[in-house]
């Protein structure tokens, strides 16, 4: 068995990645490494494989966890288009305010500047 063969078949559980040390040193002492190495070589891919690869587990409680965020932003967004629309309703009644007092000052200047 070739060194390639061997490192493509070693065993990953799909939900944990947990790696078949037992197996992967077997099959690279089969390939021709000494025990102390084939070990040295598993215990790092192992460890790698630990530190950085996400697992099934992280995946979904990341996703469950993304899933929160998005629900508190939306009711976030939600909040802020209540409030949005709430300005928006002031705004148009001080805007109507102000064209009622603007248009009673030209009926006022109109009537005074057309007195004889």
């Amino acid at each position: 068995m070739t060194l390639n063969r061997a490192a493509q078949t070693f065993l990953l559980n799909e939900d944990t990645m947990a790696l078949d040390t037992h197996k992967a040193v077997k099959m690279l002492q089969q390939a021709g490494f000494g025990e102390d190495q084939a070990e040295a070589v598993v215990t790092t891919v192992s460890d790698a494989l630990n530190e950085s690869v996400a697992t099934k587990a992280d995946i979904l409680t990341l996703e469950a966890g993304l899933r929160s965020e998005i629900q508190e932003v939306q009711s976030e967004v939600q909040e802020v288009r209540s409030e949005l629309r709430a300005l928006e309703l002031r705004m148009t009644i001080k805007l109507g305010g102000i064209l009622v007092v603007g248009l009673g000052l030209i009926t006022v200047l109109d009537k005074l500047l057309s007195m004889p």
